[in-house]
């Protein structure tokens, strides 16, 4: 079927603007997550969305009795409040010195995107490289 004139035109018109419409529809996306979210190395390089108020524990695996130790290299991202930090024991040998879990507890305190960098380090040594690295883009919504 052949159209012809003005009308052909606008129908023409009409399903070149539907399609168009079409393209720009957004996908939906994921809700940020609430409640407490847990990540550990495996989150190490990637981002996590939270919901304003929620709960971020980030598990990394240590041994303070070597010396070594994780800690924030930059200033605290100010999407987030530091509310707790503990050491999980995951040694089942029950042997004195085994290592564990650092469990650090944030709050998605701020609205906006940051940036959690920490490394696994010797207070004590200055200048030397960290043993491991852990970084982890946080935005909050």
């Amino acid at each position: 079927m052949v159209m012809r004139g003005r009308s052909g035109i606008a129908m023409l018109a009409v399903v070149l603007c539907a399609g168009l419409l079409a393209g720009c529809a957004s996908t939906p996306t994921a809700a940020p997550k609430s409640g407490t979210v847990r990540v550990d190395a495996a989150a190490d390089g990637t981002t996590v969305e939270l919901a304003q108020g929620a709960t971020l524990e980030v598990a990394l695996e240590g041994n303070p009795t070597t010396g070594f130790d994780w800690k924030v290299t930059e200033t605290l991202p100010p999407q987030l409040k530091a509310v707790g930090d503990a050491l999980e024991s995951t040694a089942t040998s029950g042997v004195v010195g085994a290592g564990g879990t650092r469990v650090f507890t944030y709050t998605a305190a701020a609205v906006g995107t940051g940036v959690l960098d920490m490394e696994y380090v010797r207070s004590w040594e200055k200048g030397v490289p960290a043993e491991r690295t852990f970084k982890l883009t946080v935005v909050v919504k």
